[in-house]
């Protein structure tokens, strides 16, 4: 659906199953994301992608490399409110697709569709203090952190601080 040099935003897939699966089940990739790591049968993840692609209240896309389709991770708006035009940012890249340069692509094309289709002026996050990797990745995508919500997240046992960021499009 939104195409860019290396990626392709789009629906998902039947055949798409087997990748988003194993990026739901990979323990260490959902505690960053501040999910709680369970295990995920293919029906809870078949749910779980009807569920957020049916959410009136946000997009879901499939990231999928541009040259061959193959299924990279997921990237999506949630809670987004159109009257004061904005969303929260979740993005979900396997180990292997990171460090590429294929996160940047898929926010410059994620936020150029919201601006035009839905009128959004500000994307919102919230990330783990202790993930330097996608803080460094935000701030260079312009992000400002608006602040630090303390003890927030309970990630491996114990309760983490949790920063928030946002960017005016």
């Amino acid at each position: 659906m939104l195409r860019g040099v290396d990626v392709t935003l789009r629906a998902w897939r039947d055949a798409d199953m087997a990748v988003l699966e194993q990026l739901r089940n990979d323990v260490a990739l959902q505690q960053q994301l501040m999910a709680q790591p369970r295990p995920n049968s293919r029906a809870r993840v078949l749910q779980w992608l009807t569920d957020r692609s049916a959410r009136a209240d946000g997009v879901f896309f499939v990231i999928a490399a541009a040259s061959d389709d193959g299924v990279l991770g997921y990237v999506q708006l949630a809670d987004m409110d159109l009257f004061h035009g904005r969303a929260q940012l979740g993005i979900c890249l396997s180990a292997a697709a990171q460090g590429r340069g294929l996160a940047g692509q898929v926010m410059a094309l994620l936020e150029g569709y919201v601006r035009e289709v839905f009128g959004l002026r500000k994307i919102g996050l919230e990330v783990l203090c202790s993930n330097a990797q996608a803080i460094r990745f935000y701030d260079k995508q312009g992000f400002a952190t608006v602040g630090v919500l303390r003890q927030h997240a309970f990630v491996q046992g114990a309760h983490v601080d949790v920063l928030v960021m946002e960017k005016l499009l």
